[in-house]
């Protein structure tokens, strides 16, 4: 069983499969009144938030938590895989009509509507081993850190900026895990509901080891192109029912043990 070195918050899963469409030659949508609303799905994947499994389906905690909404709104839902960065491109010109992305990641978030949050997570420095989980700010100069691609970090910007840390880019979360056990970097700065499934799923007999320095909090939101303005009321009023009810834990539940 993966080892975890510290409690992790409340947070929910389920496990509904959806079929996941080809992201090829979208075209914008006019209104929110249409029914079919296109979703993507990141490649790599962003689990288990959001995934593909082999079989091609998609799952996760987002998909699972947002199904009964979606069949509420009478909403049919194209998951469409993409990369990061050229989804959020689409997403702008209304390509595509989801994502999830929260303002502080986005590169022009005032032309985009934003859900509330979803899920609270935290980025932790992760080590591979307790000696070099550092515990003062002083022992992190000079650091190499494992990143994922096209990330921004608040918590660690100014220190990239400065040169105190160096930031090592990945193009996942699996590479950021493979780099920091091969000592590829130092540490790898990383969602925790990400390191512990990464670690439950590919590395049952590893530990990693978190620091308490420049613990950078945030949570998931969905980004929605603005003809879609007219669901955001219902789905926040959605999330906050999902909240309340602990359903979110639940859902959080089924993918970490």
């Amino acid at each position: 069983m993966a080892k975890y070195w510290f409690k992790l918050s409340s947070v929910l899963l389920c496990t509904m499969a959806f079929a996941v469409m080809p992201a090829a030659e979208p075209t914008p949508a006019d209104t929110a009144s249409q029914k079919t609303l296109r979703f993507v799905v990141y490649h790599p994947d962003f689990p288990p938030y959001i995934f593909t499994t082999i079989n091609g389906d998609v799952s996760g905690i987002v998909p699972d938590l947002l199904a009964p909404f979606f069949q509420q709104q009478q909403l049919e839902v194209d998951y469409l895989l993409d990369n990061r960065a050229g989804a959020e491109q689409r997403l702008y010109r209304g390509e595509v009509d989801a994502m999830m992305l929260s303002p502080e990641w986005a590169i022009k978030p005032e032309q985009l509507v934003f859900s509330n949050q979803i899920i609270a997570y935290d980025d932790y420095f992760f080590a591979r081993t307790a000696e070099e989980a550092v515990t003062e700010a002083e022992q992190l100069k000079g650091k190499k850190i494992c990143t994922r691609e096209y990330y921004v970090y608040p918590t660690l910007e100014a220190l990239f900026s400065r040169g105190t840390l160096l930031r090592v880019d990945s193009s996942s979360q699996e590479a950021q895990l493979r780099m920091v056990l091969s000592k590829r970097c130092d540490l790898a700065y990383m969602n925790d509901l990400i390191a512990h499934w990464l670690l439950q799923q590919h590395y049952d007999t590893t530990t990693l080891y978190p620091t308490p320095l420049l613990i950078g909090k945030s949570g998931l939101t969905i980004a929605l192109h603005p003809n879609w303005q007219p669901l955001l009321q219902a789905l926040n009023q959605y999330l906050q029912q999902q909240q309340a009810s602990g359903e979110v834990e639940r859902v959080i539940a089924r993918y970490l043990h």
